[in-house]
């Protein structure tokens, strides 16, 4: 049986640490790896999760001599913090995990039973909204969709997650909140001595991952059968400038490396609208975030050099990749931000874009 290493970033998780460890314990797939990663958390996490790593009772469950916890200095982002759980790991499966996570029991066995395809080289269950338990909540994730003016989605957001994505299928990738990688996949698109883009810090990584796997061949697998439930920090129009900004500017680097000349240009009127009503919309809501400009110039050096590597690397045509993306539907979008724009300028919420 293959080992699953699952490697948890928190960074001031403490209110939800406690369901999301709990569930880990809890799983019924016996060869399980935990690295734990802070991030220079300020609330209570440190303690529980020393008192976590230290009990008798929770080192008898996990495998080797875990749970490891590894306390960083600073907050690196999700991507540096995955990467070095990834290093310091040690099983052929790698299982990213957020702490506004909660799994089944069967979770891990479930992915770990798709990835026996070699051709598989990562894995999506069906993540449904809080709270844990409800097989009808809607559902957060069935993996990720990118669309042809390069804006992505959960599949399946939204819709009861009891009458939905009921099959096994073949999807673009996987959350990152909740996925399953196979090492192999991961070395064999690690750029350097990164798995995931440390430029990006978090937001859009995953897609990253997808796209650079896709291009190299390799199969991600959606399983119904996997559940979990995901809380989802940041919904609604109200995200905190941080998120507004590496949103913005992770996208562009996600194009700069992976995107084709000709297929981007195809594309680009659908690119170029959508750009435009994006930064009219941010600069009503969040003119800071634009600033990202500034710091994309900044590192074009070092994203193409990526690209390079990352292109060289490639085995799949790239019309093979545009066939995966889909058509956008704009009156759906555009119906949803004139709602958010409308409730921001009343003061009211509105639902996630």
């Amino acid at each position: 049986m293959r080992v699953v290493s699952a490697i948890l970033i928190n960074y001031n998780g403490a209110a939800d640490l406690s369901s999301c460890l709990d569930s880990l314990v809890g799983q019924d797939y016996p060869s399980i790896e935990l690295l734990i990663v802070d991030n220079a958390s300020t609330d209570d996490s440190a303690d529980i999760l020393k008192n976590f790593v230290n009990d008798p009772k929770v080192k008898e469950r996990f495998w080797g001599e875990s749970p490891f916890l590894i306390s960083n200095e600073r907050n690196t982002g999700f991507s540096a913090a995955m990467n070095e759980g990834i290093r310091q790991s040690s099983g052929e499966l790698i299982l990213s995990l957020n702490t506004d996570v909660v799994l089944e029991p069967d979770f891990i066995s479930e992915l770990a039973g798709v990835m026996e395809d070699r051709d598989v080289g990562s894995s999506s269950g069906k993540l449904l909204r809080f709270p844990p338990g409800g097989r009808d909540n809607p559902i957060d994730s069935a993996g990720h969709v990118i669309f042809k003016n390069r804006l992505a989605r959960n599949i399946g957001e939204g819709v009861a997650g009891s009458s939905a994505f009921l099959e096994k299928m073949e999807v673009f990738g996987t959350c990152g909140a909740a996925a399953m990688y196979s090492r192999e996949m991961l070395e064999d698109i690690r750029v350097a001595d990164e798995y995931f883009d440390e430029d990006f810090f978090a937001f859009w990584e995953d897609l990253d991952v997808d796209w650079r796997a896709a291009m190299r061949g390799w199969k991600c697998v959606y399983n119904p059968l996997a559940v979990a439930y995901h809380r989802r920090g940041g919904a609604g129009y109200r995200k905190s400038p941080l998120v507004e900004y590496h949103n913005f500017k992770n996208r562009y680097l996600l194009m700069l490396k992976n995107d084709t000349p000709l297929f981007f240009l195809r594309n680009l009127p659908g690119i170029f609208f959508t750009e435009i009503f994006k930064i009219g919309a941010l600069l009503i809501r969040c003119p800071s975030a634009v600033r990202a400009v500034v710091d994309i110039v900044r590192m074009l050096p070092r994203i193409l050099e990526k690209r390079r590597v990352i292109q060289a690397g490639r085995i799949v045509p790239p019309d093979e990749i545009e066939k995966r993306f889909a058509p956008f539907d704009y009156r759906d979008w555009l119906k949803t931000h004139f709602l958010e724009w409308k409730n921001i300028f009343s003061g009211r919420e509105a639902r996630a874009s």
